[in-house]
């Protein structure tokens, strides 16, 4: 009633301005009717305007469910303030007619809204904004970079679980924005996994490819990210300026905030690749000019920094990564983190600084003493070593496999089963929190993920293996024939049944014995190593043998080698 009054009170607002100076006294009235008016018309005007931004909200938060739903991010909102919005309904009460079209205000407000959505990116300031988030977020966009293998699958799957729970635990102000599985997978196929992780396919070094580089596999990962840059599709879905580079074996401990600045990238400082004046040589050979002294402990994973910073970055990565492959002097030198040198080399040549962090990521292992707080001192649990105890809960020592025994290498061909058995309650292991964190971890992730294969790996116990005795091998007729013979591995040389179970192997030592005779006769060996289990059918008179790697039964023949 008070807005249809407005007419009236408007004409008696112009009556009172023409009786100026003579007693305008129902002049003044219609003024305060005016007033009212007014204000209430603007009382309105907000209201309506807020239904319309809790419908929006309500779109975004489907959005946002959705989005930790499907792993990638949806367009974000921001909205404009209340008053903004009151401002564009006043301007409505000036019409010509008097009147006031609620209509009208209602779809000024959405337009308004709508505009909004339309200009804003997907990094999720828009989320942030919404949410009353500080200005100075910096999302980033996680790219994980696998191969389509069996063994990488789990560990990504596992990896991306524990992902989205961090970045759900960090809420819309967390700075963990989309992400990415960059997978190397044959001709750049997709392997299966996308409709649950979201994922890229590149090609991957063919076998041919790879013979140059000694199968070393870890060479796909600075080609990968080479060929992802190079493709304008597959960057168009990295909305966010800062990305992170990270590995399978990765599993988040708490929410990563944004470590890097724009102009310095955060990586690990990695303890065993603090580079020295032994290393100037071959740095020398690779990057011309490049001083030790300027290569950090750093390797390209984990690390956050810009995506300009990751164009400038990758090139030389990939370049010298292949030249020190190439390099008989740097292979034996760098072994396994040889493409790590590759990165940390190129961001010295490129003068690119880096934060080395400690507190990024751990690396845990039997020996460690991690209490229950290590979860809120890292942000990141890298499973690179094996946690290896006895049932008594002490470390069963160094390059051995454990009675309890939680190895990422034990699933090079199958999944761990769910419901892994936690490490003895007793004795160091009971000191040491972080295998038991990792082992819950796993077991979370496999008890949630709903098809999570069966399999026929073993848990945590039964991987631990005595060697032979010297009376074992006197006993046994194929033990005595094959202790001090020398044997290739798959065409590798170098595999020798030593004394007492003693194994020597081209990638370190381990141990032989004796398994139980088999169901139809005869006897069978085995050989641990490289914490792998396997079984050994050997036919002395062939001079060959087959072996069968427990877990996955991937199979590798093997021959006597001559005297």
């Amino acid at each position: 009633g008070g807005l249809a009054g407005c007419t009236g009170a408007r004409a008696g607002w112009d009556r009172m301005k023409g009786n100026k100076g003579k007693g305008g006294g129902n002049g003044r009235a219609s003024c305060v009717r005016m007033s009212i008016c007014v204000a209430t018309a603007a009382l309105l005007a907000l209201i309506t305007y807020w239904n319309v931004q809790f419908v929006l909200e309500r779109a975004d938060r489907r959005a946002k469910e959705a989005e930790a739903a499907e792993g990638f991010p949806r367009p974000n909102h921001r909205y404009r303030s209340g008053s903004e919005a009151v401002v564009g309904a006043g301007a409505l009460l000036g019409d010509e007619d008097g009147e006031v079209d609620l209509q009208a205000v209602a779809d000024s407000a959405a337009k308004s809204a709508e505009a909004e959505v339309a200009s804003t990116g997907a990094s999720g300031a828009g989320d942030a904004a919404a949410a009353g988030c500080p200005s100075d977020r910096r999302p980033f966009h996680t790219i994980l970079t696998a191969q389509s293998t069996t063994y990488q699958n789990w560990q990504s799957r596992i990896m991306y679980y524990h992902f989205k729970k961090q970045k759900a635990a960090a809420g819309p102000c967390g700075e963990m924005g989309g992400f990415t599985r960059l997978v190397a997978h044959k001709k750049g196929e997709p392997d299966g996994l996308e409709g649950e992780i979201p994922s890229i396919f590149v090609t991957e070094y063919t076998p041919e490819e790879l013979a140059r580089f000694k199968h070393f596999a870890v060479m796909n990962r600075p080609n990968s990210v080479l060929q992802m840059l190079a493709n304008p599709e597959m960057m168009a879905r990295i909305t966010e300026k800062y990305v992170m580079i990270a590995e399978t074996d990765h599993v988040l401990l708490r929410p990563l905030p944004n470590l890097a600045s724009e102009t310095e990238p955060a990586a690990y400082d990695f303890g065993y690749m603090h580079a020295g004046p032994a290393h100037q040589s071959i740095i020398s050979e690779i990057a011309p000019g490049v001083k030790w002294q300027s290569v950090q402990p750093i390797g390209p994973s984990p690390a956050i920094m810009t995506v300009e910073v990751l164009r400038r970055l990758t090139p030389k990565w990939n370049e010298y990564s292949i030249a020190l492959k190439l390099n008989d002097r740097a292979d034996k030198m760098f072994g396994w983190v040889l493409e790590m040198w590759g990165y940390a080399i190129a961001a010295a040549d490129l003068g690119i600084k880096h934060q080395a962090l400690r507190h990024m990521q751990c690396e845990p292992g039997a020996g460690s003493r991690m209490t229950e707080n290590y979860v809120n001192e890292y942000y990141i649990h890298h499973y690179t070593y094996g946690s290896e105890y006895r049932m008594d809960g002490q470390p069963q020592g160094v390059n051995q496999i454990g009675e309890w025994s939680l190895d990422k290498r034990h699933y090079g061909g199958a999944y761990p089963p769910r419901n892994l058995e936690p490490p003895p309650d007793s004795g160091h292991s009971k000191a040491n929190y972080a295998p038991r964190w990792l082992c819950n971890a796993w077991n979370e992730a496999s008890a949630n993920i709903p098809d999570w294969p069966e399999t026929k790996a073993l848990g945590t116990v039964g991987w631990r293996r005595e060697a032979a005795t010297p009376e074992q091998i006197q006993n046994s007729p194929l033990a005595s024939a094959i202790v001090n013979t020398k044997w290739n591995w798959g065409g590798v040389p170098g595999l020798v049944f030593g004394p007492a179970g003693h194994l020597v192997t081209p990638w370190g030592e381990g141990k032989w014995g004796l398994l139980a005779p088999k169901a139809g006769g005869g006897e069978q060996i085995f050989v641990d190593f490289a914490s792998a289990l396997h079984n050994l059918d050997v036919d002395l008179a062939a001079g060959t043998f087959t072996s069968n790697r427990v877990g996955d039964g991937e199979q590798v023949k093997g021959q006597k080698a001559a005297a």
